[in-house]
């Protein structure tokens, strides 16, 4: 399944929407609380929430859970940075680490498990400012969303600072 999101997402208010490659909303997401310590929200059209990115000041740095619920599903930190290249680690309860490698603050980059691609980033999926999240048969669609966010977040921030 693929998913548009805009590339200034965190610019646009407080909450925005994910659309699916049919151009219906699949999810939305609330951005009011992006600070440290904060939570941000993917919901559903009736509004419920489904999962939620907790950010956390670990001794080697930012983490970021992703839950459903009370279930923490992912952790997302930065593996390893440098000026034109960086990685991503997803800890997740699945056997395999999710991980995030390319152009992360070019919105090109790829999710794999053990080698193995399961999803990818890319502002060829999708035009007219947006970029696309592709998620691959059998993963947590809503792990890979939120690890993007997370990895967006980061980038952004670091471009910013």
């Amino acid at each position: 399944m693929k998913y548009a999101l805009k590339q200034k997402w965190f610019s646009l208010g407080k909450k925005f929407p994910i659309v699916d490659e049919k151009g219906l909303e699949a999810y939305r997401v609330d951005g009011s609380a992006l600070s440290v310590g904060k939570r941000m929200s993917f919901r559903d059209r009736k509004n419920t929430e489904l999962a939620f990115i907790s950010q956390k000041m670990h001794s080697s740095g930012p983490a970021f859970e992703i839950y459903h619920g009370d279930d923490l599903q992912a952790v997302v930190r930065k593996d390893n940075f440098s000026l034109k290249h960086c990685k991503f680690c997803a800890d997740t309860s699945a056997p395999d680490d999710l991980h995030a490698e390319g152009s992360l603050d070019g919105q090109e980059y790829t999710f794999t498990r053990e080698g193995r691609p399961v999803g990818r980033v890319s502002k060829s999926l999708f035009g007219n400012g947006s970029y696309g999240v592709e998620v691959g048969r059998g993963e947590d669609e809503l792990v890979l969303l939120a690890s993007d966010f997370v990895i967006d977040l980061c980038c952004q921030a670091r471009l910013a600072g």
